[in-house]
């Protein structure tokens, strides 16, 4: 074979698209189209070698049935409860998955926002630099077997993630990442999107399933993942932000301008909230009147972290959409494919 005709089913907007257009390698001639109805992937599939799916919808028997080159499904991500497994091992196509390097990165840069806002790292940091003296009633000591100062400053709110109820606002890949990183700490991991997953896959990730006000109401640590669109501009607001439990984090990795910053720096300020992380803003880059920006300016003791949308940011990511084509160019190649779910 010299080429493959490649069918790219995105659900993301016109940049993400765009980078991984860019990406596709010679010898793959790739059409994407944005959460395509049904009808639409019929009429396409049949022209297909490759069906390449982001999280773009169910991937059934009909879909599968119709593609008669049909050479590879090729699921981005790590997820293929929305591809009918069985039906391609009866029309013997390999389906196989692609870990996103990105969303990984996400998922770990959540962890560290949830484990800064409950060991309050960032008020810490102004103890460090006040006189010892306030603390110890004189001069520092030389630390021995036998001489420390354990917690100096008599921290009476530094918390543990063990057990803790984690609330996941949108489960897509990265919640998916972030579960499988969640479940050493040993916590209660309450999750809600738009069409609850198949019960075995929420066995397999210890997760359960539960409407967006149960999930604030019952959660000590609030995840925001939401994906941007009409429907989630502005969502987490101050109705529901006024659902969540006193004392309880918000962290926000997922759109900007899904979250009322304004509502969230006034919970934190009357102490509804106890703290709270953001990697993402609803301007970007951070504006001077940002209401979190100028709450820790006015505040140096206010347990927020604030990051500038560098959750993804790693430093294996080189390349990773043109990743994304690996397993085509191996089967342009004649050579094994990775991943593989059948």
């Amino acid at each position: 074979m010299s080429s493959l005709n490649v069918l790219y089913l995105c659900p993301l907007g016109q940049q993400h698209q765009h980078w991984r257009l860019r990406a596709a390698p010679a010898g793959l001639n790739v059409i994407m189209r944005r959460n395509p109805s049904k009808p639409e992937v019929l009429e396409l599939i049949p022209h297909a070698d490759v069906l390449i799916s982001e999280r773009s919808g169910v991937i059934d028997r009909d879909i599968i049935a119709a593609g008669a080159r049909l050479k590879l499904i090729q699921r981005i991500g790590s997820l293929a409860h929305d591809i009918d497994v069985q039906a391609a091992q009866a029309f013997g196509v390999p389906v196989a998955t692609q870990p996103i390097v990105g969303t990984i990165a996400v998922a770990e840069h959540v962890v560290l926002q949830m484990l800064a806002v409950l060991r309050r790292v960032m008020p810490e940091q102004t103890i460090l630099r006040q006189p010892p003296e306030r603390f110890i009633g004189g001069p520092p000591r030389r630390t021995t077997e036998d001489v420390f100062f354990f917690n100096w400053s008599g921290q009476t709110q530094v918390a543990l993630m063990y057990g803790k109820t984690v609330g996941i606002l949108g489960f897509g890949e990265i919640g998916a990442e972030l579960a499988r990183r969640l479940v050493g700490w040993q916590c209660r991991i309450l999750y809600n999107k738009r069409t609850p997953l198949p019960a075995h896959i929420e066995h397999s990730f210890h997760i359960a399933y539960c409407d967006a006000d149960k999930l604030l109401s019952e959660s000590d640590i609030v995840v925001c993942l939401l994906p941007y669109s009409s429907e989630t501009d502005q969502w987490l607001n101050v109705q529901r932000i006024a659902l969540m439990k006193r004392g309880a984090i918000l962290i926000e990795a997922g759109s900007g301008s899904v979250v009322d910053e304004r509502a969230v720096a006034t919970a934190l300020e009357q102490g509804h909230l106890s703290g709270a992380a953001f990697d993402t803003y609803e301007w970007e880059p951070i504006a001077p009147d940002n209401p979190l920006l100028q709450l820790i300016e006015r505040d140096p003791n206010a347990n927020v972290l604030l990051t500038p949308h560098i959750g993804s940011c790693n430093d294996i990511s080189a390349g990773e959409f043109a990743q994304f084509y690996n397993n085509a160019l191996r089967l342009l190649r004649g050579e094994p494919l990775q991943g593989l779910v059948t």
